[in-house]
């Protein structure tokens, strides 16, 4: 990427990161002596929290950026916000860069990181509001006006003069989404934002974010480890595995792209046992549902359009001279846990895969 194709990029998006990479290390001590305090290293770890992430955010768009436990979304959204900053690259907001320009990027930026104690336990819903409002400069009847929808939307008008310390821990995260939103930032980070939240909290937050994207133009963006809150939310998908973004694609896209690679076949009779041995190695018995009136026979075949025929047209000779009759062949919708686990390497789950979708 040349200068100039770069600055368009970081103008373009109003969140990019530019090559970004972060490596903790860690060291282990052992103590030898208890008089002299003496220790010595006895073990150094590294972990690799993003190797030269790329990717932007646009103005009105949600991304997910999911992965496994310890993949780097949590430092990815840390680096975006200013709390850890990368050993390499470059983090741009709204065309500053946030390590130059910190103080301007946090007043647009609200952050809800999981499983920290954003709120003030003493205090009430409705103090912390007025308080970190306060400290973003909202005053007067602003704030007041603001904490009051913030609280009513959120469901916690009968909780908002109970101390913190006596909330749940959905409601609890639920104040910590209102104490992000209070400064109505053109830019909203959610770490798990629907962690420790009953059903309809969850589909309130999932609503609220697609009025501030769609009519308010915000960008947001959400990791998450349920598929379901990404693939009904996400305009975008970004796979971060290992600190590796893997993929980041829009998720009609991703979508459709793995479900090009499967297909359901029903066949006149059950397969017998060694009968698809010979298929090549691209072509992957996923399962083989057996009934009275025949086997059913789902497959994984490559991604390219070549490749993808070349294995069909195989499987079906392979059936020809085994003296099966192919009485349907359907292509498959997969959902995004299924293309979530393909690219990370785990095994998919054939729940996965929907049977919808008819060639």
């Amino acid at each position: 990427m040349n200068n100039d194709d770069g600055k368009q990029d970081i103008q373009k998006y109003t969140v990019y990161l530019d090559a970004v990479s972060k490596t903790f290390h860690t060291s282990h001590f052992l103590y030898k002596e208890e008089e002299t305090g003496k220790r010595s290293l006895i073990k150094k770890k590294e972990a690799c929290a993003a190797d030269r992430i790329t990717f932007g955010i646009m103005p009105g768009e949600i991304m997910g950026l999911l992965g496994p436990n310890g993949a780097g979304k949590t430092t990815t959204v840390k680096m975006i916000s200013g709390l850890v900053k990368p050993d390499s690259g470059t983090v741009y907001v709204n065309g500053m860069n946030v390590e130059k320009k910190r103080k301007q990027v946090l007043s647009q930026i609200g952050v809800v990181l999981e499983g920290t104690r954003t709120s003030i336990w003493p205090l009430t819903p409705l103090e912390n509001l007025y308080y970190y409002g306060n400290l973003r400069n909202i005053r007067g009847k602003i704030l007041k006006e603001r904490t009051q929808q913030l609280i009513d939307f959120i469901g916690l008008t009968d909780k908002k003069d109970v101390e913190v310390r006596k909330l749940s821990r959905g409601q609890k995260q639920k104040l910590a989404i209102c104490i992000a939103l209070i400064a109505d930032p053109k830019i909203i980070l959610l770490d798990e934002p629907t962690t420790g939240l009953d059903v309809q909290s969850s589909r309130s937050i999932k609503d609220k974010v697609l009025e501030l994207t769609r009519k308010y133009g915000r960008s947001v963006l959400v990791t998450t480890h349920d598929m379901h809150v990404a693939q009904e939310l996400c305009d975008r998908i970004g796979i971060i595995n290992k600190g590796k973004l893997i993929t980041c694609r829009p998720t009609s896209e991703l979508l459709e792209l793995f479900s090009k690679q499967i297909f359901s076949l029903r066949l006149d009779r059950n397969l017998a046992e060694g009968d698809l041995d010979s298929l090549a190695p691209h072509i992957t018995l996923l399962e083989t549902v057996s009934a009275e009136d025949g086997s059913t026979i789902t497959v994984q075949v490559p991604e390219s359009y070549f490749e993808r025929s070349e294995a069909l047209y195989l499987l079906f000779e392979t059936l020809r001279r085994k003296k099966y009759q192919l009485r349907s062949i359907q292509q498959k919708q997969v959902n995004l846990e299924y293309v979530f686990l393909q690219l990370t390497g785990e095994k998919p789950m054939l729940n996965g895969i929907h049977s919808e979708e008819q060639e």
